[in-house]
């Protein structure tokens, strides 16, 4: 099978990872990538990987800052032009957003690909403000997933909010395919290698994603930790703002702002060097965090136990199998599962372990594995 992959390239997104399952033991003869940076991205390039069996070539672009629709827009053309290079069918296409996945619709029109792919991990019902424009991304969202030979929605939560707006799917086009860990991913220290004060806060630190919460609550959790250090990193620019914010507050010596790793390698062992990893999303209305996956599996591989809010579907499979602990969006819950992870060795080293069980559950091969099999497409 040739496939045909487009969609966001930053490392943290599923269809890299979906890439090199395809390429693991010659799944797919052809694989083809075509990535553009998200709109938070530090990294702005467009890319084009092609591999065939063992070889791989790489062709790069480099891009503007995000410029909304026009950035899309320049998606879209190189996109046609990095396909123009390619001059190929493929077997199958596999888009990750509703532009992508409606410029898969007319290349199937066209002959050019055989069923399409609709992989929904960025779904948000208030994308927009602008009411006429967000009416305008559900619509196509609406069309994409109604055309698309199969929707792989990345929490069960997505085809729930489509059911509410009327977008009714038949069972077997829509499965639930997660973004998966890969399985060098899962590796840890052993726990007296951990620094026992050390806090992992990683990914953006805009609003709505709880960096203000962990502001509220350090000083609780410091009262009864001295030794406590929150490390942050972030593929976003640290806003100044928040520097001050913690500069005033006296608790510059508490937190270790590391920014954007660009390297997977060293990102992996920063994670393991952490007790615990937070993943602060709050509950406000119309938040995309109910509809998409979490930082929380990023933590589970290494070792981590996480304190997450009641806000991504995630957050019940970590209750559900004691790999942390969950909480309202509030500063002395959150304090309070610090100082748990923190202080009680033996509760840490339940979820610790629980932790790396759960871990296992979201594995590449598992995940792609199901949802081929599913699909009826034996590879």
């Amino acid at each position: 099978m040739r496939v045909l992959l487009v969609g966001g390239n930053n490392p943290a997104g599923p269809l890299p990872d979906l890439m090199r399952f395809l390429a693991q033991g010659r799944r797919a003869r052809e694989t083809n990538f075509i990535g553009h940076p998200f709109a938070e991205d530090l990294v702005r390039r467009s890319q084009l990987l092609h591999r065939n069996g063992s070889e791989m070539v790489e062709r790069i672009v480099p891009r503007e800052r995000h410029w909304g629709a026009l950035s899309y827009l320049g998606d879209l053309v190189l996109t046609s032009y990095f396909l123009l290079r390619l001059r190929r069918q493929h077997h199958l296409y596999v888009s990750g957003s509703p532009h992508f996945a409606l410029l898969g619709l007319a290349l199937r029109r066209l002959g050019l690909v055989g069923r399409t792919i609709f992989w929904t991990h960025d779904y948000h019902p208030r994308r927009f403000e602008n009411r006429l424009l967000n009416d305008l991304y559900l619509r196509l969202d609406q069309l994409v997933a109604e055309q698309a030979d199969w929707n792989w929605d990345v929490v069960p939560t997505i085809a729930e909010h489509r059911l509410q707006r009327g977008v009714r799917l038949p069972a077997e086009r829509a499965l639930t395919v997660g973004d998966p860990i890969e399985e060098q991913e899962i590796s840890w220290l052993p726990p007296e290698e951990v620094p026992r004060g050390s806090v992992l806060f990683s990914g953006l630190v805009g609003a709505g994603y709880g960096f203000e919460l962990l502001l509220a609550a350090m000083p609780q959790v410091l009262q009864r930790e001295p030794q406590a250090k929150v490390t942050v990193t972030t593929y976003q620019e640290f806003p100044r703002a928040l520097r001050r914010r913690i500069r005033e507050t006296g608790l510059e010596e508490h937190f270790d702002v590391l920014g954007f790793i660009p390297d997977e390698g060293e990102y992996s062992r920063v994670v393991q060097r952490h007790r615990l990893g937070l993943a602060l999303y709050e509950p406000r209305p119309g938040t995309h965090k109910r509809y998409s996956d979490s930082r929380a599996k990023t933590y589970l591989a290494r070792g981590l136990p996480v304190v997450i809010t009641r806000v991504p579907p995630i957050a019940a499979e970590i209750e559900r199998a004691g790999a942390g602990i969950v909480i309202d969006y509030d500063a002395e819950e959150l304090a309070a599962a610090i100082l748990k992870l923190l202080r009680d060795d033996k509760f840490y080293g339940r979820c610790r372990a629980n932790a790396l069980a759960l871990a296992q559950e979201y594995l590449a091969q598992r995940v792609f594995g199901d949802a081929f099999r599913r699909m009826g497409i034996d590879l």
